[in-house]
């Protein structure tokens, strides 16, 4: 029998790692199939009859605040999903809330895992954000496994110093550790959040539903991309590996789809014709374009396909997956 908690439960993927919980009766954890007893979703507000399941419990609230208000509900669980972030535009905007809302929280919650002494599974979502390059320390035009993460955000500094608690209380023996490297996640449906990256939805999303969006970034630049299905498929699967099988604690970065923002609005056109096209504007955004561009955009995961993970190999599937699912 498996407890799984989720924080940040009522997002756009936590909702959808609750739905794919939900739709089998067992998962894979560190090696052993268990039945999946109980879900915990964790979120500030979460909407009525978003999880309307018996085996889900809702908590609402600041996660701050509901680490410490319930030292049993960390005992109990098998694996905690930790989702809950401040995105990066508004990390990059408000530091204190950055650290607040993602570094202190965060390392509350991996000391309240610590203190349980089950040494239960923390699966983190982190973001290639990790990565940046300087005048002096640039990028190389590919990351590899051993590429040194050197954050030039709030938000990627911020993922990066918990990845490195995280990583030190697993090998202190307090946790199992499972950290995932996001790539953008798109198409998401619903409305535009305020990351950064959101455009790369918003221009495929407004467009389809007949509303305007703005690329406010040159149609030059490369991005790298995970559908929705790849995320919640790497952080599922990472917890069905032991921990010999998974390798460091540190993070491991999930493969994505590299393609330029124009062959994304070439996509578009051939999906929908000019007429779709015709909503989009391309006014640039310096603030917006200064994050993003700083991302890298071609990776080498070897690690992640050693284990198994693979990425969409067309922008294609990315169109049709939104619009099976919105």
């Amino acid at each position: 029998m498996a407890s799984i908690a989720v924080t940040g439960a009522a997002g756009f993927l936590g909702r959808q790692l609750i739905r794919q919980l939900l739709s089998q009766s067992s998962m894979k954890i560190q090696g052993r199939t268990v039945t999946i007893d109980r879900i915990t979703a964790i979120d500030l507000s979460v909407p009525a009859g978003c999880f309307d399941e018996d085996r889900v419990d809702v908590i609402e609230g600041d996660l701050a605040d509901v680490i410490p208000a319930d030292p049993e509900l960390w005992r109990s669980v098998s694996a905690v999903f930790h989702l809950a972030s401040a995105v990066s535009g508004e990390c990059e905007r408000d530091l204190n809330l950055g650290l607040q809302a993602n570094l202190q929280t965060g390392i509350s919650l991996g000391k309240a895992l610590a203190a349980t002494g089950s040494k239960p599974i923390l699966v983190f979502a982190s973001s290639l954000a990790v990565y940046g390059g300087t005048p002096d320390a640039p990028l190389p035009t590919c990351i590899t496994d051993s590429v040194r993460p050197t954050p030039q955000n709030s938000y990627g500094a911020q993922k990066l110093m918990l990845e490195t608690l995280y990583a030190d209380l697993a090998r202190r023996d307090a946790i199992s550790v499972r950290t995932v490297r996001l790539m953008t996640v798109a198409v998401r449906p619903g409305r535009p959040n305020q990351a950064a990256s959101g455009f790369l939805s918003g221009m495929i999303r407004e467009p389809l539903a007949g509303e305007p969006s703005n690329i406010p970034v040159p149609l030059t630049l490369p991005v790298v991309l995970n559908r929705p299905s790849e995320a919640i498929h790497g952080l599922l699967q990472s917890v069905g590996f032991s921990d010999p099988e998974w390798g460091s604690p540190l993070g491991m970065n999930l493969p994505g789809l590299t393609l330029t923002v124009g062959a994304m609005r070439e996509a578009l056109e051939a999906y929908a014709g000019p007429a779709a096209v015709q909503k989009l504007t391309e006014t640039p955004n310096p603030a917006i374009c200064d994050i993003v561009a700083g991302w890298p955009a071609e990776f080498s995961s070897e690690r992640a396909k050693r284990l198994g993970f693979h990425s969409t190999e067309t922008f294609s599937a990315f169109i049709d997956e939104f619009l099976q699912t919105r």
